[in-house]
């Protein structure tokens, strides 16, 4: 029982005290700096005392040269930091034996003994701390019984130096208590510090769902390994993984699900990393794995295991198995021409897209001459310059007429198209730059500018109430569909630049709209009630057009110009049109046959009964602006027939 006692006593003791813990070097040279500066002080005012005092020279050089040499070697920064701070802690205390004996053992003098007991505590240094403890001790227990008067100022201590030897030991231990329950208390406060300070660091660095570093820190990892001198000679490669299907996961189980398919992910690729490998989540479902010291076959090797492991894997959770793909890009870090490697990750993304353009589930590593990763290079490279230019209203509409095939008709009707205005003035057809705005989401944001730059042109061109005798085409993307706040976006844009929705007539392309019918519908129903019109783009291009067409409420069937521009050459061809046609008007609907590219084209178009053409022999492509200019509202002669109900 009393050992279990003396034990348990013990534990608690080990647990109070302070550890003693090494503070960070620069809050050590701090607090050693203020420590020092305060010592060279005290050397000063001994040394004033002690001319105050009117001492003898010998009495002065042993009172203030220990304490200005001790401080003065304290103050060396070649010295090991326990040195100079055993150094400091005596030059404190003979500061402090100085003061009393040219007092000639005053009482009041002894307080700056626990003065600087409590400063040394500072240092968080049991050797610092214990060695003040000993020189009280030896000051009072030792040369307080040889040498009383150099220590006590009245005839009681004289006579019984041992008793108050012990007086004062007692006052120095409460003195040392406070001074060690301080020093405890301040060392756990800066344990907590420095708890919360690794913590945010440990959270501004890492992904908090997977442990994984986050994308800023990986990028970090890439570049401190370029900076190793020694990276000029070995290879490195940067692999970015996207997972496949896992969407299924998300939509079928909830996110909770695919949270805990991501862990399993990172464990599974953790489990084939090497030793100096760095893994990041970088995305929804992308990883990023730094691989150091590897080939670019070796990598290879690596992301192709790891891509079968995935794939072969199934993934328990909820009760529940999944199977999910994997698709990678593998790029080489080059540390002469990226030596940061900023452009890194951005390659290897561009290769994970090849893969998955390829077919998802496979590794695309990225070779010299290497065409399929080239033009995704190049799509990301438009998709900047695609932001830069709406950002800059570099975006220019051009008009382009769709003409009648019935000659006495002279309604107008034209499609609004979008070019890119490049750094030099010219132009930069649709054809370049939107493929990279499908890749990067960015086609919903070039719609809404082609809305908001034609409905600012139109602004103020038509009569309120009147019914107009024009009609504009703007391309939809399939992004835009569905989207509620494109049709507030609509409404907003029209009603402020005061113009009739029937002057509007919205595109979408056939494959687009049955990618997603029900949102079509939906979509097309709401503008078709607010007043505009609808046209059904590149008709005759999907699989099952004519099944389709009688779901969707449109206006207006533009023919895929594949069909229209063989009509004249191709008999079948010109049977396509003709059915799309016949089908379409028994409907009621209208019809548009483009790439109209000869004067035969629009014969034969006439001959089988097609309402309009549009193509460069009707009219090519011109700024829409001076064509307004050009152009002014008449007063309508022919307008466009009414939409099928």
């Amino acid at each position: 029982m009393p050992n279990s006692v003396i034990a348990r006593s013990w534990r608690w003791l080990a647990t109070a005290l302070p550890r003693g813990n090494r503070l960070p070097e620069n809050d050590w040279e701090a607090r050693h700096r203020a420590i020092v500066a305060i010592l060279w002080l005290h050397a000063g005012g001994i040394l004033g005392y002690a001319f105050y005092q009117v001492v003898t020279p010998l009495n002065i050089a042993s009172a203030t040269l220990p304490v200005a040499v001790l401080t003065g070697l304290a103050g060396v920064s070649r010295l090991p930091r326990r040195l100079r701070a055993a150094l400091a802690t005596l030059a404190a205390l003979f500061s402090s034996a100085a003061l009393v004996q040219l007092s000639g053992g005053l009482i009041e003098t002894h307080f700056h003994f626990f003065v600087m007991v409590f400063v040394i505590t500072f240092y968080q240094d049991w050797v610092a701390f214990l060695l003040a403890i000993a020189f009280v001790v030896v000051e009072h227990a030792i040369v307080g019984v040889v040498a009383p008067h150099a220590v006590y100022n009245h005839s009681e201590a004289w006579s019984n130096p041992v008793q108050w030897a012990i007086i004062h030991a007692l006052f120095l231990s409460g003195a040392a208590a406070a001074a060690v329950v301080n020093w405890s208390l301040n060392e756990r406060a800066q344990a907590a510090e420095r708890a919360i300070a690794e913590r945010l660091a440990y959270e501004a660095s890492h992904d908090p769902l997977t442990g994984n570093l986050n994308r800023r820190e990986f990028d970090r990892q890439i570049s401190m390994l370029l900076g190793d001198p020694r990276s000029q000679i070995a290879e490195h490669a940067v692999c970015l993984m996207d997972l496949d299907q896992f969407k299924i996961v998300n939509d079928s189980s909830g996110h909770a699900a695919g949270d805990e398919v991501l862990r399993q992910v990172t464990g599974l690729i953790r489990g084939r990393m090497g030793a100096n490998d760095q893994l990041a989540r970088i995305g929804g479902d992308e990883f990023a794995v730094l691989l150091a010291d590897r080939s670019l076959a070796d990598a290879a090797a690596f992301a192709e295991e790891l891509r079968t492991l995935v794939s072969e894997h199934r993934f328990a959770v909820a009760g529940r198995l999944y199977s999910i793909g994997l698709s990678a890009g593998l790029v080489a870090l080059d540390p002469v021409n990226d030596p940061d490697g900023v452009d890194a990750l951005g390659a290897a993304d561009a290769a994970c897209y090849v893969a998955k353009e390829s077919g998802r589930n496979r590794v695309h590593v990225v070779t010299v001459d290497d065409e399929q990763f080239a033009r995704q290079q190049g799509q990301a490279h438009w998709a900047e310059r695609l932001q830069a230019a709406i950002y800059h209203d570099d975006l220019v509409l051009y008009y382009q007429p769709i003409e009648s095939t019935d000659p006495t008709r002279h309604e107008r009707y034209g499609e609004l198209l979008v070019r890119m205005r490049d750094d030099d003035g010219s132009l930069i057809s649709p054809g370049v730059f939107l493929p990279a705005a499908e890749r990067y989401n960015l086609v919903g944001t070039v719609d809404r500018w082609v809305v908001q730059a034609a409905c600012a042109a139109l602004a103020g061109r038509y009569t309120p109430g009147a019914e107009p005798s024009e009609h504009f085409s703007i391309n939809l993307s399939g992004g835009s569909l569905g989207d509620q706040s494109l049709l507030t976006f609509i409404r907003d844009q029209l009603d402020r630049n005061g113009i009739p929705p029937s002057a509007i007539c919205f595109e979408v392309t056939e494959t687009v709209a049955i990618n997603d019918i029900t949102a079509a519908i939906a979509f097309i129903t709401e503008l078709k009630n607010l007043g505009c019109r609808f046209a059904l783009d590149d008709f005759g291009s999907g699989l099952s057009s004519f099944a389709y067409l009688k779901r969707l409420p449109v206006d207006i069937v533009k023919i895929d110009g594949s069909f229209v521009r063989g009509i004249t050459t191709d008999p079948v061809d010109y049977a396509m049109v003709e059915s799309v046609n016949r089908i379409s008007q028994e409907m009621g609907l209208q019809t548009v046959a483009e790439f109209v590219e000869s004067e035969d084209i629009m014969a034969s178009l006439r001959a089988i009964g097609v309402d309009y053409g549009q193509g460069w022999a009707i009219g090519a492509p011109e700024p829409f602006e001076p064509w307004l200019a050009r152009n002014p509202l008449v007063e309508p002669v022919a307008a466009l027939s009414p939409a099928h109900q």
